[in-house]
């Protein structure tokens, strides 16, 4: 596979889940249509993330091993966060099961690599790999939690995590998108200091989105049921 023929795949693979992700985003929630296109966003995305091996190793210049670390960890980070969009409504009748041996090994798995690539990037200087370390330390130690949780659950804490999963895959989906589209169009020039500010931008919209829908749905970040209701009482 030629480096021209490989990231025209990578291209096409996320236009797809790109195309997915706003498809579900903007149609009404629980719908078919919503249904449909959350699944096909997050097939293309575990495409996406296969398809970034043979952008990495074709490309020119010399081999960086650094590269092949950070490739492996987001990877893994768009792997783990997919599969918890899914399972949260999969498995929100089964929270033990949700929150189970997978569920905890992933969390480790992105706290220790989120601190190596943070680590690792103040080494050296990379503001973009501090910039994208934020997925291991948020959701590593939140994943964690979840399982170390022994109280009541929060009734929506399935769509919680949903919500959690999802508006994560929103900066992931669309920050470099946004880049390479400003960037094509001449409003950005390539350099690091743009990459991490579309980044960083988009991680504050997810956040945005994150704390909207939550508030509209119900589906707060806590893991725990309100006060009122864990002790039996009577919800103000």
């Amino acid at each position: 596979m030629t480096p021209a023929s490989a990231l025209f795949l990578h291209i096409a693979i996320g236009s797809v889940a790109l195309l997915g992700y706003w498809a579900a985003l903007l149609a009404r929630k629980g719908r078919t249509l919503h249904r449909t296109a959350g699944k096909i966003c997050l097939a293309t995305l575990l495409l996406v993330g296969l398809s970034v091996g043979p952008v990495l190793f074709t490309r020119p210049g010399p081999f960086d091993p650094g590269w092949v670390v950070q490739m492996v960890y987001l990877t893994t980070c768009l792997v783990t966060v997919s599969a918890i969009s899914l399972a949260a409504i999969r498995l929100r009748a089964a929270p033990e099961r949700f929150r189970g041996r997978w569920f905890r090994v992933l969390g480790y798995v992105l706290l220790a690599m989120g601190a190596l690539v943070l680590a690792a990037g103040l080494a050296g200087g990379d503001a973009m790999a501090v910039t994208l370390s934020w997925v291991g330390l948020v959701f590593g130690p939140a994943m964690i939690g979840f399982t170390r949780h022994r109280g009541p659950l929060h009734p929506r804490w399935w769509l919680s995590w949903h919500l959690n999963a999802n508006c994560a895959l929103f900066n992931a989906v669309n920050g470099t998108f946004l880049f390479i589209a400003v960037r094509w169009w001449g409003l950005a020039e390539d350099g690091t200091g743009a990459q991490v500010g579309f980044q960083l931008a988009t991680m504050a919209a997810a956040l945005g989105l994150r704390l909207w829908f939550g508030v509209r749905h119900d589906a707060p970040l806590r893991f725990g049921a309100p006060r009122a209701r864990a002790s039996g009482g009577t919800p103000a």
